[in-house]
Parts: structure tokens; sequence; C-alpha cells
């Protein structure tokens, strides 16, 4: 396994604000440094579209898909066009909370945790952590659920042209997949499933990742944590007033984000002590600033009851992510369902993280699990 495909591979400790690869961005890894460019209106996103559009027109490659989903993806926006997709993505979330609330949750998970495979090792991440996030976000959009997944997957691999370090076949790769997703949305989508025009099937499409794969993410980094501290399976299930600090522990721990997309700086600004000059990038390293221990006391420990510094897993300030609520009830709903029923073990087999720079999720989680009766 490489560093990114290592579950169990060490975070650097939070440092001031550096220059990555010679001249490159601006690499922010403390907390404090982080929320302040979150907040401040000295930033912007910068988005990978003009690099994007200049590299399809050297290479004579036609990236039109590509380029329309990007130009509709929420963290890439500013101003007036971020607005409106805000507002947007506002009123579906709205929806799918109204026909999806924490009772039909925890129904529909209780269901996938009696349907796992029994004796062995499973992976659970396709039998417990992409269910329940895949199964909502087919009934939001109104389309079979192994389309749903078909169409997860192609927005995923579209996340990889967010990068700055792409090949042109990964280029090509990303447009063909992009192609795909925006065709499947068009012709799956039923138009009385979600109040939508045709204008909204790229921003659609940036939902496909933003709700369900981080929230299966999350489900699968909280059972990888709970089978390697089974004291606090135990302490959950005595307190279950506890299962949301769990959750968001999680995000701190092994979130799904490693990173945040870049920033850049609209005028002179001073961050952590460093200068940072008018078109300078920033990159927001989030899992390195969720261990800084000038935020979080005794940072590597699974402590519930934190009450001090503010995660950055949802990003912050105007590009604070709109589904929040939604996404860890249904962590929470998930994982409680499965440790009610079952005690977690860690299988022989480590699980491997998919190979992305900006992602940390499972793409396999071999994971052995008992019935609870079993055990006591």
């Amino acid at each position: 396994m490489t560093s990114i495909t290592d579950p169990d591979a060490p975070i650097s400790p939070a440092m001031p604000p550096f220059r990555s690869e010679g001249n490159g961005p601006w690499v922010i890894t403390r907390h404090a440094d982080a929320s302040l460019i979150l907040r401040s209106p000295a930033f912007r996103t910068a988005s990978p579209m003009m690099g994007i559009e200049r590299i399809a027109d050297r290479a004579k490659r036609d990236y039109s898909d590509l380029l329309a989903l990007l130009d509709q993806t929420m963290v890439f926006q500013n101003g007036s066009a971020h607005l409106v997709s805000r507002q947007a993505v506002r009123h579906i979330v709205q929806q799918s909370m109204a026909r999806w609330p924490a009772s039909t949750i925890l129904a529909e998970a209780r269901h996938i945790a009696t349907s796992v495979p029994s004796g062995g090792a499973i992976d659970a991440v396709v039998h417990l952590a992409d269910p329940l996030p895949s199964r909502i976000l087919a009934s939001m959009l109104g389309l079979p659920v192994d389309q749903a997944m078909a169409l997860r997957a192609d927005a995923m691999l579209v996340t990889r042209a967010w990068s700055h370090s792409c090949s042109l076949r990964d280029y090509d790769a990303c447009q063909d997949a992009a192609r795909r997703l925006r065709r499947g949305l068009r012709s799956g989508l039923q138009r009385d499933s979600i109040e939508t025009d045709d204008a909204s099937f790229d921003l659609i499409a940036f939902l496909l990742v933003a709700g369900a794969d981080s929230i299966a993410g999350t489900i699968s980094a909280a059972l990888d944590l709970l089978a390697r501290n089974p004291a606090w399976q135990a302490r959950l299930r005595s307190e279950p007033t506890l299962m949301p600090g769990f959750i968001r522990e999680t995000l701190r721990l092994a979130g799904p984000l490693r990173r945040l997309n870049r920033r850049v700086a609209q005028a002179a600004v001073d961050i952590g002590g460093v200068s940072i000059a008018p078109g300078d990038l920033v990159l927001l390293r989030i899992d390195r600033a969720h261990r800084d221990a000038e935020a979080f006391a005794d940072p590597d420990q699974i402590d519930p009851g934190r009450k001090n510094a503010p995660l950055l897993a949802f990003g912050g300030g105007a590009h604070m992510c709109q589904g929040p609520l939604l996404g860890a009830m249904e962590a929470e709903m998930m994982v409680t369902a499965i440790i009610d029923r079952f005690q977690i073990h860690p299988a022989a087999a480590r699980g491997v993280l998919l190979d992305h720079e900006d992602w940390r999720v499972f793409a396999h989680l071999p994971l052995i699990l008992t019935p609870v009766a079993a055990e006591q």
C-alpha cells in the first residue's frame, strides 16, 4: 500500500503555512489558520476549469461534459452563481429530510444490518457503508439503486479532475465519466421525484459525490474505528446519546476529505505570521488541522464530548456544507443499527483506502461481525 491507500499512514503534525513544491500553493495545516481562510472575504475558491480549458485547446480534446460538470460544482463557485446553487441544494436537502425522517432512516438501517452475510469476513463498504446512502440517494432522484450506484462511481471518477496533477489520460477518463454521468441523469431522473429543470442536472451530479460518497466514507471510517477500539462499542450501546459525538470524532480523526479545494487570495493577507500575496493559492489540509493540539486536547484520542474547536469537515464560511444534518443522521443510524446487532472485529486483511489525493474513503474494508448475544 502507498501512503494514500494505507489507512494507518501517520498524519503529519500541524505547522505554520509553508510552500509546497518550491513555489507551489501555500499548505495550511493549523486549525486556526484554516478557519480564518474559510471565513475570510480575501479568499475565493479556485476552479481547475481554466487549466483544463487550456489543456483541451492544446491537445485538441473535447472536454465539454467535464467542464459543464465543474461549472456546476459548488465548491468551485463564487458570488451569485454559488448563491443560486446553495438555494437549489438547500431545497433538495429539505425535500430529502421530509421524505427520510430519523425513524425511517433507522428502520432502513436495521433492515440493512439484518441482511449482512453470515460467517467469515465481509467487505463493510459493500454490505454496510454503501447501501443506506445509496438507497436514500436513489429515492431522492427517483432512480433504481443500481443505477444510482453506477452514477456515483462516475461522479467519483470526475473528482480526479479536481487535482492539479492529472495526466492527459486522466482527463480523458474524467471526460468519459462525465459524459456517462450527464447522459445517465438526463435519461434516468424522474422529473416528478425532485423539483428541477435542465440547468440543475449538473448540480445534481455534484451531489452524488458530496452526499452519498462522503456519508458512506464516514460510516466505513466509524466501523473501522470501532473494530480497533472495542471498548467504544460497549460504551455506545450503554450510552447511545454519545453516538452523535462519536460520529463527529470520526469526521475529525478519519473524515472522508483529506483537504478542501484550493483558495486563491484576492488581496494581501497575513495567515499565521506568513504574508500571502494576491493571486497566491492556498491548500487546506483539514486532516492535519483536525489533529492540531492547539485546537484539540489529546488530538489522537476519541472524545465524543469535545466542545471546543469546530470541525472543518463540512467546510466553512460561504461554502459550508448544506446537508450535514442529514448526512450525520444517516451515519449515526447506520452505526447504531450495526452495533446493536453485532460486535465488530478487525479481519486478518487490512482495509485499503481509495487512491485519491482529496478523498480519504475506504475502497475495501474487511471486517468480521459476530452477534452481540453470542458474546455476552
